[in-house]
């Protein structure tokens, strides 16, 4: 497995989601596929993730560019996708205050406040407890975000082969409150930016096909305030 910890409450943290394509909405789809590690690059990201489950005009095989649609709702800087019927959300808002809601779908009022957004199917970590009917077998890789809204953390991890259970009890032993688990499979990735110190920047696993939506967080240089 890979993770990464973000205090939302340091300086120069952004957040990104993935915009809509305009050309793609004016086609009756989306977005266009991706590839993470192209857009941890293009947009600047500390580190970046996949997203939301999606459909595509792919043949065969899927290829960066490909129109695309998601299948939760996502947010990405106040305009959302769609409303996703079975979309549970993790929202954050101008202040990056993290929240997952655990009911469905997301409301208009929690949509209002939202800047960035990205959804779910289900919420299996929940104050600390992971959901009883979590399936235990390790099948698949795995995509899994957390929050511990209190302190404004913010949890990223991938899992190479990992059972829903296990993603969320190591997520919940790294500190998350609260936990998701988005696309896994081979829309399992993370890749991480070109600053990376002490790690070689990079697709770190996955980055197998790219996706419509992706998550991330950048970390911008703070100006330097010393006196002359």
């Amino acid at each position: 497995m890979h993770w990464v910890r973000a205090d939302l409450a340091a300086p120069g943290i952004e957040l990104y989601v993935t915009a809509l394509d305009a050309e793609a909405v004016a086609s009756g789809w989306q977005f266009r596929l991706q590839d993470t590690g192209a857009v941890v690059q293009n947009e600047d990201l500390a580190v970046g993730i996949n997203g939301t489950y999606f459909e595509s005009d792919s043949g065969w095989v899927r290829m960066s560019g490909d129109l695309a649609r998601a299948g939760e709702t996502t947010v990405a800087e106040h305009v959302v996708s769609h409303i996703g019927e079975h979309t549970y959300l993790l929202s954050f808002d101008d202040a990056l205050n993290p929240c997952i809601e655990t009911s469905k779908p997301p409301s208009a009022t929690i949509l209002d406040r939202t800047r960035w957004g990205i959804g779910a199917q289900a919420v299996w970590l929940v104050s600390g407890k992971i959901w009883e009917g979590a399936q235990r077998t390790p099948a698949d890789s795995r995509t899994a975000v957390g929050i511990d809204q209190q302190k404004k953390l913010l949890f990223l991890a991938v899992f190479e082969n990992a059972s829903p259970r296990r993603a969320l009890e190591v997520l919940a032993r790294l500190g998350a409150v609260d936990g998701i688990l988005l696309d896994g499979g081979d829309s399992t990735t993370m890749s991480l930016g070109k600053r990376a110190t002490g790690v070689r920047p990079g697709v770190v696993t996955g980055g197998w096909r790219p996706v419509a939506t992706h998550f991330g967080v950048r970390a911008r240089a703070l100006k330097d305030r010393s006196c002359d």
